[in-house]
């Protein structure tokens, strides 16, 4: 009982956080059935499987959610060992503010990044916004954003340390 009433409270909280829009803040909700709320749609999937009777399938959303929280509990901790020199503070709101451009949740495994990252490019690069004008400024503007904070989340993942010169 205890674990429905956690996934409830993360659900609640999810549905209650501000959401990102590319308008206001630079940050993308991914496309392709996903919400871009990691909480939200371990909700949805762990319902699905539930009401399949999956058993294979509730087991892997549970290793795939203690994953997760491993992956953010090692970014609060690096965080917290001011590893990257610096506010630790700081690094961790520019980090957490890159996951959030990629419309992925804060600590999420790379290979989750990477392909955030392919799927964004996909949608908003330049050569698909060609015919106007307006549209591929903005897509270059966009697509811009999108390879600053996969670059500095790429580099972050292989040493552990936030660019100095960003």
């Amino acid at each position: 009982m205890s674990d429905i009433l956690d996934r409830l409270a993360e659900l609640f909280k999810s549905w209650t956080a501000p959401d990102y829009d590319d308008r206001q803040s630079g940050a993308f909700r991914p496309s392709s059935g996903r919400s871009g709320d990691a909480d939200f749609d371990d909700a949805m999937a762990e319902l699905e499987a539930d009401l399949a009777g999956d058993r294979a399938a509730r087991e892997k959303l549970e290793r795939d959610r203690e994953a997760r929280r491993r992956a953010e509990e090692a970014f609060r901790e690096r965080g917290r060992n001011g590893s990257g020199g610096g506010n630790s503070d700081a690094l961790r709101e520019k980090l957490a503010a890159d996951y959030r451009t990629l419309g992925v949740p804060v600590g999420s495994p790379f290979a989750e990044v990477k392909a955030a990252y392919k799927r964004l490019q996909k949608l908003h690069h330049p050569d698909r916004h060609q015919a106007d004008p307006e549209s591929a400024r903005k897509a270059t503007e966009t697509s811009a954003r999108i390879n600053a904070a996969y670059s500095r989340l790429e580099r972050y993942a292989e040493t552990g340390t936030f660019p100095a010169d960003d």
